[in-house]
């Protein structure tokens, strides 16, 4: 399976063409309207619903690709006086009887959706506790991106065979209704058991009242590829954040997690996964080291030396609340003579770890888990573990978050009692409690928007990222994700070299906001030839470093003064996703080349 690395941009390159290849076809508002449009002209068109809150549709039935690809954008002029112009078109689930459907999409092939507000439920207000997006075809490459889903369900479940899924700019809010404190709905579930995730890619999303396993792939015992998970905000979430375990390249980065993970791991729920007296199991699930795993249903030998695992500058903050249950929780088991060994989990076990009162002792933990060993060790380099904070409250400028956060700190602990020790407990009253985010109470077309703020103010946070911006979805902080986009190269390039030291984005982002381009290569991608073009101005001579995603140096090339045109031949070059850095006239300069 080939790979590429550098995978947003290729992405958004492909979707560019693909905008300017076929005809856009604006639809009209109104029930059935794009159903009937993707029947008629299938794969021929772009399809554009009007934004505003009379960009309103409605499907009379799932939509489905088979056969060809499929876009969907908003974008289209709102109506003159709209009441919320500002508002993206808005397409709901219909369903018949009250009943919603199984999906709002199925996708046999490449699909990707843009600036819509997706409702994932009737339009008489019933939840689809089923999922927004089935994924069916394999190969299949999914891209949404800058939309909104409230209520979103869960969003995707892959039964196909080697996905390839860019979620990007998105709000995802009230991810499937959590009644339970264990078990419960995935919400991006990849349970194919023969072939693997080829690319996961999830960077700059906020996502609201989440459930079990955000990403799992239901511990199948398959090699995945790529996955980005970067400048996300979780908040408002039951257990467990990424639970697939043999992902070859894992980057979890600059996330923020905020009442991540409320209900403490219980060894006794799982314990085929937890072989450690006191908790091998993390956040970020990860490989045995003699596992053995198939790669497109072939089975391979497995393990450590073969993956790549960073995990760097993320928060995660829980309110004071849930450590006062799970002591609580101890005294009330001790009292009804039931055993007790539940503790939060960290996001991965290294001995930076805080454990007061989480539940666990950090010595006894670290001498008993192979995580501790394999972290920074010079053993395993690929598998790096810094500047991870567990204690850092973001401050979020809408107080309503944390007034649900402590409503959900109500309903965990009756929760707990009655689903692991329901033997001891008889009281089962905690469902009413509602922490889950609704901007206005509706489960339809909200009148309110914006529907979310996570902007935050705590000064720490906002500096926090390995590339010195805020933690989190960078949407919240518009000047800051400005200096990201123009920096983005060479940020990226930073990560996958498994780079812990924090950047200094000023003197890079002096040259991006003077929009400075003394470098350009061509043709890109390349097969044979790589042509760089040269400011005429070079009053230096300019040496260019090629290093691949790891960072390792794979060429130097040597070019003289006053050279303009330079080609390079890369006929040698395996395929893949190259980056380059230079310096013309004391001005830094990087750039991506991709090798056919």
């Amino acid at each position: 399976m080939k790979k590429i690395h550098y995978l947003l941009i290729v992405c958004v390159l492909a979707g560019t063409f693909a905008l300017h290849a076929k005809e856009i076809l604006d639809v009209a508002p109104g029930v059935g309207t794009l159903n009937a449009a993707i029947k008629q002209y299938k794969g021929d068109k772009i399809y554009r619903l009007k934004d505003g809150y009379n960009g309103y549709y409605v499907l009379d039935e799932i939509i489905n690709n088979t056969g060809f690809d499929l876009t969907i954008i908003g974008g289209g002029t709102p109506d003159v006086g709209d009441p919320k112009p500002t508002m993206p078109a808005t397409l709901q689930t219909s369903g018949t009887g009250g009943t919603p459907f199984n999906y709002m999409f199925n996708v046999f092939a490449n699909i990707t959706l843009r600036g819509i507000y997706f409702a994932n439920a009737t339009a008489d207000g019933v939840f689809n506790a089923q999922f927004f997006m089935g994924v069916s075809g394999n190969d299949v490459r999914v891209v949404i991106d800058k939309c909104v889903l409230d209520p979103a369900g869960s969003p995707i479940y892959c039964s196909g065979g080697s996905p390839k899924i860019y979620l990007t700019n998105n709000l995802f809010n009230r991810l499937t209704v959590q009644t339970t404190s264990v078990n419960g709905p995935v919400n991006f579930y990849f349970p194919n058991d023969q072939i693997g995730v080829d690319t996961l890619y999830i960077e700059n999303n906020t996502f609201v009242g989440l459930s079990t396993a955000v990403f799992s792939d239901n511990n199948a015992p398959v090699k995945s590829g790529f996955t980005w998970i970067n400048h996300n905000t979780f908040i408002h979430h039951k257990c467990q954040i990424d639970w697939m375990s043999n992902q070859e390249k894992f980057y979890f980065t600059n996330n923020l997690l905020y009442d991540c993970h409320v209900i403490p791991y219980e060894k006794a729920w799982v314990g085929g996964w937890d072989n450690y007296p006191t908790g091998g199991v993390s956040e970020l699930l990860w490989s045995a080291p003699d596992a053995k795993v198939k790669a497109n249903g072939v089975e391979i030998d497995w393990g450590y030396a073969k993956m790549t695992s960073f995990v760097a500058n993320n928060i995660e903050f829980k309110n004071p609340k849930f450590y006062t249950n799970l002591a609580d929780l101890k005294a009330w088991a001790t009292t009804k003579g039931a055993a007790c060994t539940m503790y939060f989990q960290p996001l991965v076990w290294t001995a930076d770890v805080p454990c007061q009162n989480r539940g666990i002792d950090i010595t006894t933990a670290l001498a008993n888990n192979p995580q501790s060993a394999i972290y920074n060790s010079t053993q395993f380099p690929t598998w790096k573990a810094a500047n991870n904070k567990y204690d850092i409250d973001p401050t979020f400028t809408d107080v309503r978050i944390k007034q649900k956060s402590d409503i959900l700190a109500q309903w965990a602990l009756p929760a707990i009692k009655k689903d692991y020790f329901g033997s001891y407990y008889t009281a089962t009253d905690h469902t009413s409690l509602d922490w889950y985010w609704e901007p206005d109470g509706k489960l339809g077309q909200n009148d309110t928007w914006p529907l979310f703020d996570g902007s935050y103010s705590n000064a720490t946070a906002q500096t926090a990222g390995l590339d010195g911006l805020p933690i989190g979805d960078l949407n919240w902080f518009a000047a800051k994700k400005a200096i990201w986009q123009n920096n983005k190269v060479a940020i990226d390039a930073h990560i996958l070299a498994l780079n812990t030291e924090k950047m200094n984005l000023t003197a890079i982002n002096n040259v991006s906001a003077d929009r400075v381009k003394l470098i350009d290569n061509y043709p890109n991608p390349c097969k044979e030839v790589v042509n760089f073009r040269i400011s005429k101005n070079q009053t230096s001579e300019t040496r260019i470093a090629i290093f691949n995603t790891l960072g390792q140096t794979v060429e130097l090339l040597n070019i003289g003064r006053g050279i303009t045109e330079y080609a390079w031949n890369v006929t040698k070059m395996k395929s893949g996703t190259y980056f380059y850095e230079t310096t013309i006239n004391g001005i830094k300069q990087n750039g991506v080349l991709l090798k056919k």
